[in-house]
């Protein structure tokens, strides 16, 4: 009778939900904010008290990863999207020492030291993995073709500092999937990158009330990444958390609280004016709905397409900067970039030059970082410009077979999302399902106005999330959440 009975009971496996400890964000919280008071205050820090300072936080920091990598993971994750104004050169002028590459050594080091002392395998298991592996070694090869082609005219050194700040990113994929290895981890990666989330959009809002009057461009806020589209870019890749969150726990009054990052992350979009954020924001909001209830998704299109057909709904600001683009008095043309704005229509001529670029060389590319000095032979009038479209600037420099690669990616990435979404039964991992597929869907058009995966600062979270999402896939085949 006792076997039968212990047989019947249900058995506590490691998906055992613990209640969530908030102390121990505050630290982070306050790590934050002090690094947005510093920025917003311009508050100067003398170089005799960084110095030491730093050395000696970053060796302790250094050996505590040893026993706690999760710490150095976390402090990563919240300083490096404030990391192009918050340098940490340490005073010297020695390429590539800087805070960043620092961290990212000190939680490499961690992540080796943990699996050495649990006696666990370096590299977690992942369907993604050999892809993005593949990604990056396409770059390698594609940089160092540059070199062979054009020879001293192609200077590596430049052009390697390039392509690491583009592939810096890329590794902390691996740093995420191989790291978060639990729910508690898990969360608190997530909180630390929506609240400094929340903290760029106050700090954006803020900077807009300073500017005061003047000419449209003049008003737009770059905020910590001091470019207005690059700061819109990086609201759509991470502000649909904050709404995913809000769907799946609306029930309990606290969460409602979460409608303010979003609608701040919302309002940090239109003060940077950017038509691109605008579109993105759009497709990642109606994306979010759709995934987590049918009816939201009817409600959301209604919505954007009335805003479409009846412009007077939107604000004034955004309802100006989208007219801006269509005007003049050549209406009647058959070009479109004669009918749009000056900005719109170079894109237009760049993108046209783009493709023939890739018409020129569509196996592999021009070589990396070459598109701003050969795009002038196919369109003189466009010589050392960007592409304006991620995926255009991966064919043209790389080849079709990397663009291929990356949206192979980005296939991978939603696939996962939505069997993780579809089989677990625990509301948190639902809600970020729902959140990272809005993100995802967000990304995929604000990449269609401009290249907006090449900084270390605004792309950072992006490949982040892509690691929790094998992590929390992985947790799930493993029984470790519900």
């Amino acid at each position: 009778m006792d076997e039968t009975r212990k047989n019947n009971q249900i058995p506590q496996t490691k998906a055992a939900v613990k209640k969530t400890n908030y102390k121990s964000y505050f630290p982070f919280f306050i790590f934050i904010s002090a690094m947005a008071f510093i920025i917003a205050k311009d508050v100067p820090i003398p170089t005799v008290i960084m110095l030491p300072v730093g050395v000696v936080g970053l060796l302790a920091l250094g050996l505590g990863s040893f026993f706690n990598p999760e710490l150095s993971l976390l402090i990563l994750v919240a300083y490096v999207p404030f990391s192009k104004i918050l340098i940490g050169r340490f005073d010297a002028q020695i390429t590539g020492l800087n805070l960043t590459n620092v961290l990212i050594f000190i939680v490499t080091l961690g992540w080796l030291a943990n699996c050495y002392n649990t006696r666990k395998k370096i590299f977690t298991k992942s369907s993604l993995n050999l892809v993005v592996l593949l990604f990056c070694l396409w770059g390698f090869f594609s940089l160092m073709m540059a070199r062979f082609l054009y020879g001293e005219f192609y200077d590596l050194e430049s052009f390697f500092i390039l392509f690491k700040r583009w592939v810096t990113p890329i590794f902390l994929y691996f740093i995420g999937l191989n790291m978060v290895k639990n729910r508690e981890t898990f969360k608190k990666v997530m909180f630390v990158a929506m609240f400094s989330t929340f903290i760029i959009a106050l700090m954006a809002i803020r900077d807009y009330m300073n500017v005061g009057g003047g000419s449209l461009e003049e008003s737009r806020v770059g905020g910590v990444f001091e470019q207005p589209n690059m700061l819109g870019a990086f609201f759509v890749y991470n502000m649909f958390f904050f709404l995913s969150f809000f769907l799946y726990y609306y029930r309990s009054l606290k969460y409602w609280l979460l409608l303010i990052p979003f609608l701040a992350c919302l309002r940090g979009i239109m003060v940077t004016f950017s038509r691109g954020a605008y579109l993105a924001f759009g497709a990642g909001g109606i994306m979010t709905t759709f995934f987590r209830s049918k009816v939201l998704f009817i409600i959301a299109m209604f919505l954007f397409m009335a805003s479409l057909i009846n412009p007077i709904y939107l604000p004034q600001g955004m309802r100006e900067r989208l007219a801006s683009t269509f005007g003049g008095e050549k209406v009647m043309s058959t070009n479109v970039e004669d009918i749009t704005d000056k900005s719109a229509g170079n894109r237009i001529i760049i993108w046209k030059g783009a493709i023939e670029m890739i018409k020129a060389k569509p196996m592999f590319g021009f070589g990396y970082g070459t598109f701003p000095y050969i795009i002038g032979y196919f369109i003189p009038a466009m010589k050392d410009v960007d592409a304006h479209n991620t995926y255009l600037i991966i064919a043209a420099e790389m080849g079709i077979p990397a663009l291929l690669i990356f949206l192979l990616i980005l296939f991978m990435l939603i696939k996962n999302a939505v069997w993780l979404l579809k089989r677990t039964k625990e509301r948190y991992f639902k809600a970020f399902a729902v959140g990272i597929l809005g993100n995802i869907f967000g990304l995929l058009l604000a990449n269609m106005f401009g290249s907006r995966l090449n900084s270390e600062e605004v792309s950072s979270y992006f490949w982040i999330y892509a690691g929790l999402i094998m992590a929390a896939v992985n947790m799930k085949k493993k029984g470790e959440i519900n």
